[in-house]
């Protein structure tokens, strides 16, 4: 009976260790496991954010990024010979050729050498970023603060002729930055031309043909004198939708809902409306990540969005307090935001006006306040309370998806009015 009672005791003592070392590990490998998720680099093509099966990897301080999603996404047919494990991938006047762990690509034929050999992950092949953005005549530039890659392969109108503006200019195999080097252009010369890919021209000269950089010529007639200026379009209109907190930030918490889950799910609504009326929509996240503050403004402020809106839910340490209320900030204090005060407040005001009409919820006004995504973001911007997970009432509304809807809707309706009254 002793040996018994002291093999029970010992038990005891173990289940207790394991509950203390439960309580303090767990909290610090959740908030690990979701730091480490946030860290994946994000891939920004021609104003739209990117998202894959398997996230891009930084490996040797150099971003490697899913090859099939970017080249498909930018209009690339992609083969992959599993015998061989070699990517071919084709467009238009570009063929590349990328073999797995070889540091050797072609391109047109030209071999590139390449920083880190692509690599296998999860059934995913994932090459380098800069390699795979400019393969297909993209121009590629990296925020490490933000960690944001940004690709940009936009076709442009093919004129009749260019004339070289730059001192001297590479003639290429191929519409890519990557293709051979096959001659060369010097400042003044006129080419009539032939084709445009993604930014790049062919032309003639002589009896061959050459790939050149659209954005180092000018369009001329090809008598060479300059082509009359093309009438003022306005330029893509690019909202940035802010789904606040996320990650291991949960945000406010009701009885049942965290604010990051319901934020995401309202700001994903607005987003899918704003498309289906031809709008550009890039969010600081669409998934639960956690994304640093300054990070998403500066994301907006990269894109040079048009409109910035960051989408919360509210809390009270008083359960009766609830409604809608939303923020702009521009103070006369910082010039650049005092110069935006009439368009901030008035975004602002068509976002509330819609809310309150759409939700009849208590209208708690519009409100300045000196708020990190508003302070740093240098269009104009809002942050939206929809309602509070602290008021029984609300909360049991934001669980209804009528309600979530109204308000994706009431959003996306604020927006709308706004851009085409201020951007008309």
């Amino acid at each position: 009976m002793v040996n018994a009672k002291g093999s029970l005791i010992n038990k005891a003592l173990y289940i207790i260790i394991l509950a203390v070392l439960a309580l303090f590990v767990s909290p610090w490998l959740s908030t690990a496991s979701a730091a480490a998720g946030s860290s994946s680099p994000r891939v920004i093509l021609n104003g739209r954010q990117l998202y894959f099966e398997v996230p891009p990897i930084i490996q040797d301080s150099r971003t490697l990024v899913p090859l099939r999603g970017v080249f498909e996404a930018m209009g690339a047919n992609v083969d992959w010979n599993a015998a061989s494990r070699v990517v071919t991938a084709s467009k238009g006047a570009i063929t590349v050729i990328l073999p797995v762990d070889s540091s050797t690509a072609l391109v047109n034929g030209n071999p590139c050498i390449l920083d880190v050999p692509p690599r296998i992950v999860n059934g995913r092949t994932l090459a380098p970023l800069r390699f795979v953005g400019e393969a297909f005549g993209g121009r590629v530039t990296w925020d490490g603060k933000t960690k944001t890659v940004y690709i940009n392969n936009t076709s442009v109108d093919k004129p009749d002729a260019v004339k070289v503006n730059v001192n001297r200019i590479n003639l290429r195999n191929g519409p890519s930055t990557l293709a051979a080097v096959i001659g060369y252009a010097e400042s003044g010369e006129i080419f009539e031309v032939l084709e445009e890919q993604d930014g790049w021209f062919q032309i003639r000269r002589g009896d061959k043909t050459a790939w050149l950089a659209g954005w180092l010529v000018v369009a001329v007639s090809p008598d060479g004198t300059p082509e009359p200026e093309p009438e003022p379009q306005h330029p893509e209109r690019i909202v940035v939708l802010d789904a606040g907190h996320g990650g291991f930030d949960p945000g406010a918490s009701g009885r049942i809902l965290k604010e990051k889950d319901i934020n995401l799910k309202i700001t994903q609504g607005v987003g899918r409306l704003l498309e289906q009326n031809d709008i550009t929509v890039v969010y600081t996240r669409n998934d639960d990540r956690y994304v640093g503050l300054e990070e998403r403004s500066n994301m907006a402020n990269q894109l040079n969005a048009s409109i910035f809106v960051s989408i919360h839910n509210n809390a009270s340490n008083l359960p009766s307090v609830s409604g809608t209320e939303t923020y702009f900030y521009a103070p006369a204090s910082e010039p650049e935001l005092f110069a935006q005060r009439d368009a901030r407040a008035r975004l602002a005001k068509a976002i509330q006006t819609e809310l309150v009409s759409m939700l009849s919820r208590n209208d708690r006004g519009v409100k300045e306040a000196n708020l990190s995504v508003l302070r740093n973001t240098k269009m104009p911007s809002a942050l939206v309370e929809v309602a509070f997970l602290s008021n029984p009432t609300d909360e049991a509304l934001l669980q209804n998806n009528d309600f979530v809807n109204r308000a994706a809707l009431a959003i996306a309706n604020g927006i709308m009015a706004f851009m085409n009254d201020y951007y008309r």
